[in-house]
């Protein structure tokens, strides 16, 4: 019995030592879980902070690159505004200034002013045109020109003076003169008047042929009649346009030009004239015609220099005529139509002119003249402005494929 009983009582006392094992391991599991858990954090929060708990070790001072902090300041970092670059001389005209020739220096604006303004006149004419229930009545014309001799040679537009009855120029020192008309070329668009009087201002012309685009331009005139003497500035916006409106070649520039600058003077950064002033371009707009603004077209005073001199000298200017008009050949429609390239093709000869007496036919390529190679309208018009009316000159063309040598005799104005 006895036996039994024991072997009873130790099956009733193994489940309780069981049950208290597993709690204790439990206990240890988490009291170890929570001690790394302690020890990680405080040791992520020391190095997180260690600059706050650890000093470093003094090191003896050692020779270093300037940082950032201690660059000089000639070396200062991009962006750092260090006076350097500063220029108390700067001028926004000396942007639109090429380098200056040898021998001569810029003016600022109002020197150029100073020098030119003097010699730029306001002019009048009087003319008579039909009213509107055909009668006549007299009006006035108004314009610009600039004296370009102390004995009273005027330069100015041939429209600005034409159908005048009478010509009065007025001066900026309010000096008025009646002018004679020496003469003028209404293809070429200049007209040269003379006026007699003492001590009178100059204005000193250029080189047109110098002029780079972007460079400093000054337009002076009297623009609606009423407003002698102004002033507007801009630069040159191209060079060499050619319009059907005009034989020659022309200075575009964005100076504010306005009914009354004609014949008034475009000048350079040196205060010398190099262009006279012509027109604006019109466009229509809604069945009204407006005007453009920011262009404006000069003649250029190089070519304008030959018709003055021969007013001058004669009264006229007979211009070299070949009787003919010409295209520049475009190179992708050359090998379309059949045309050499490059060269100025005929469109059209004026019947019994010079062009159709020397045997020139429409379509016939021009490629030279004198030996010189014309590629454009303008090198063809530039080479024959070069000579005189009844010259002789030899052009070498294409037609079709065959090349030909022609001579022509040039014929004159009228």
């Amino acid at each position: 019995m006895n036996h039994q009983e024991n072997h009873s009582h130790n099956k009733s006392e193994r489940p309780k030592n069981t049950g208290s094992l597993a709690i204790g391991i439990v206990i240890v599991t988490l009291v170890a879980v929570f001690f790394f858990s302690a020890v990680a954090g405080v040791l992520v929060f020391f190095h997180a902070n260690k600059d706050r708990f650890m000093r470093p070790e003094a090191t003896p001072p050692q020779e270093t690159s300037p940082s950032v902090t201690e660059q000089d300041p000639k070396e200062s970092a991009p962006g750092t505004n260090t006076g350097e670059h500063l220029d108390p001389s700067f001028s926004w005209t000396d942007l639109a200034r090429p380098a200056p020739e040898p021998g001569k220096e810029y003016l600022t604006i109002p020197e150029i002013v100073d020098k030119v303004k003097p010699a730029v006149v306001a002019i009048y004419t009087n003319v008579v045109i039909s009213d509107q229930f055909g009668g006549l009545e007299q009006n006035t014309v108004s314009g610009s020109g600039f004296i370009i001799s102390e004995d009273g040679y005027v330069v100015t537009n041939a429209h600005v003076i034409e159908n005048a009855r009478s010509i009065h120029v007025s001066l900026e020192d309010e000096r008025s003169f009646e002018a004679t008309l020496l003469g003028s070329d209404a293809y070429g668009d200049v007209a040269v008047l003379k006026i007699e009087g003492d001590d009178l201002p100059t204005a000193v012309l250029g080189d047109s042929s110098k002029l780079l685009i972007g460079e400093l331009a000054i337009a002076i005139g009297n623009p609606t009649g009423r407003l002698s003497g102004t002033v507007t500035s801009g630069i040159i916006s191209a060079l060499d346009r050619e319009l059907t409106q005009s034989p020659i070649a022309l200075i575009q520039t964005d100076a504010a030009l306005n009914p009354g600058n004609s014949g008034g003077a475009l000048v350079n950064a040196y205060g010398e004239v190099i262009g006279i002033n012509q027109l604006k371009i019109l466009h229509a707009s809604q069945g009204s015609v407006d005007q453009i603004q920011g262009i404006s077209f000069a003649i250029p005073v190089n070519a304008a220099k030959p018709i003055i001199e021969n007013i001058i000298r004669t009264g006229k200017h007979v211009w070299p005529m070949m009787g003919i008009s010409v295209l520049t050949v475009e190179k992708d429609l050359a090998t379309d139509q059949g045309l050499h390239y490059p060269g100025v093709v005929i469109v059209s000869l004026e019947p019994k002119g010079p062009g159709e007496q020397a045997g020139l036919k429409p379509g016939d390529v021009i490629v030279a003249m004198n030996g010189q190679k014309v590629e454009t309208t303008k090198q063809l018009a530039d080479l024959k402005n070069e000579h005189q009316a009844e010259d002789e000159v030899h052009l070498t063309i294409y037609r079709g494929a065959e090349k030909l040598e022609i001579t022509m005799r040039l014929g004159a104005s009228s």
